[in-house]
């Protein structure tokens, strides 16, 4: 989970969750139309926004970035659970969801030699933020991959 003692790898999975939580005010995390694009242009392409499906049972990509979806094989409308990736990094991707949906809180991994869509190790500083629409569940996720060097 992401609290005053994460350290980030990368500035810019650090400037992506310092915006999520200047949107979000005093509340648990913001809302779905809080939450637009054209603010997060530096972050496109390794972004994704993830809708929750029965309470956090899976999930479904509803945006996803240029640079995620040559890096994994991800295409939108895609079920999380469904994707066809590396059996470890869709297993690490479910499970944090899944811990970001139950601790309506921020999550933060850094993925050692994760494997891409060819099958290549990379290494990945992982963000996953909350979006409520209620402000009591978690509706969307918006994640963030990085390749670290």
């Amino acid at each position: 989970m992401i609290d005053e003692t994460t350290v980030f790898d990368s500035p810019v999975v650090e400037r992506l969750v310092s915006h999520w939580d200047t949107l979000r005010k005093d509340r648990m995390a913001p809302k779905r139309a809080e939450v637009d694009p054209l603010d997060l242009f530096e972050f496109l392409p390794n972004i994704s926004m993830i809708k929750v499906i029965d309470e956090g049972s899976d999930f479904e990509f509803s945006l996803l970035g240029t640079g995620l979806a040559k890096l994994y094989g991800l295409v939108t409308r895609k079920i999380v659970s469904q994707v066809d990736c590396a059996p470890e990094t869709k297993d690490a991707l479910l499970d944090a969801l899944k811990l970001c949906v139950e601790s309506k809180k921020p999550v933060h991994g850094l993925w050692d030699k994760a494997r891409t869509l060819k099958l290549v190790e990379v290494n990945l500083e992982v963000a996953l933020v909350p979006i409520s629409e209620d402000g009591k569940l978690i509706s969307r996720v918006l994640g963030y991959h990085a390749v670290l060097d």
